[in-house]
């Protein structure tokens, strides 16, 4: 019980950031907020590895590890999720990044062994994003003219893939908090890097509101998040993890609902439906036959976590 209440912390807790994304840029470049986003957070968890003790990660693998994730995961991915957000709407971005699932089954099937593709887990994946549609379904619009936006989306979604990936397989001997201290330095340094080479200046905000997303960005969105994501990662398959993806825009929708008094509509609740029928397909299979109770018992077939 207690890694399910994580898993929807974790859902809580994301559903929320791509609104905070949004508004929280207060005049700075894309990749500037971000590197401070990340630089913060990093530097927040260097500390909690010296609070409990916890040893920094040695040897070549294990930084091979950090390296990939610090790149792949918090430069990459969230630099192209800034950049892309600034001229999308928060929720196509969240419909986007629902393709999460797709690219994380495809990966695991490549990378991890036993975590396969199945005819049951590739229907539910498909299933749980027309969910994602639907929930958008009467304010989606699409524009040509942002189809650059909208790709650099898609390829952040596949970093964030291979970085669960890599570090479900690769990352298992690291405490979370010395995975991400490293990793989330190195994507501060790599977002620096990109604000720099696109001509962004290096800037600290002046407006109270974006300190407060920012902070808000690195010590929930990141240092928490993150924490229970990759402790979480060390026990639930990456599949499974994927699948927040798909449930943060209805979390943000919800959010909407009671801040801002935005009223659900149909396509809402059928999203909402599909997301759920998705992610139980997905996610659960059927006893095996020779493990059912015969024709004589009145019990139904049992399912459990895949």
């Amino acid at each position: 019980m207690a890694s399910v209440a994580l898993y929807v912390l974790l859902c809580i807790i994301w559903g929320s950031t791509w609104l905070v994304i949004k508004i929280g840029y207060g005049g700075l470049g894309p990749f500037n907020v971000a590197a401070l986003r990340f630089l913060m957070a990093g530097a927040v968890l260097a500390v909690i590895i010296r609070v409990l003790g916890t040893r920094w990660p040695n040897g070549r693998r294990e930084w091979s590890v950090v390296t990939f994730v610090g790149v792949a995961l918090f430069g990459a991915d969230y630099g192209l999720i800034y950049w892309g957000e600034q001229f999308i709407d928060s929720g196509l971005t969240a419909i986007l990044f629902a393709t999460l699932p797709l690219f994380t089954v495809a990966l695991a099937h490549l990378y991890i062994p036993g975590d396969r593709i199945t005819a049951r887990k590739l229907s539910g994946t498909l299933v749980a994003f027309a969910g994602v549609v639907a929930l958008f379904g009467e304010s989606l619009r699409l524009d040509v003219e942002k189809l650059g936006p909208m790709a650099a989306i898609v390829i952040a979604t596949v970093c964030a893939a291979a970085a669960g990936v890599v570090s479900k397989r690769h990352g298992a001997t690291l405490h979370a908090a010395a995975l991400n201290a490293p990793a989330m330095l190195i994507g501060g340094v790599v977002l620096a890097a990109a604000a720099l080479a696109t001509g962004e200046a290096l800037r600290l905000p002046h407006e109270a509101s974006t300190w407060a997303a920012i902070v808000y960005l690195a010590v929930v969105g990141s240092v928490v998040s993150f924490l229970v994501y990759f402790s979480l990662l060390k026990t639930w398959n990456v599949t499974s993890l994927s699948f927040i993806s798909v449930f943060t825009p209805a979390i943000a929708l919800a959010l909407g609902f009671v801040f801002l008094d935005e009223r659900p509509t149909l396509w809402t609740a059928v999203g909402a439906v599909l997301i759920l029928a998705g992610v139980s397909l997905a996610l659960t299979r059927s006893t095996p036959k020779a493990q059912r109770p015969t024709a004589n018992h009145s019990q139904l077939p049992t399912s459990k976590l895949s």
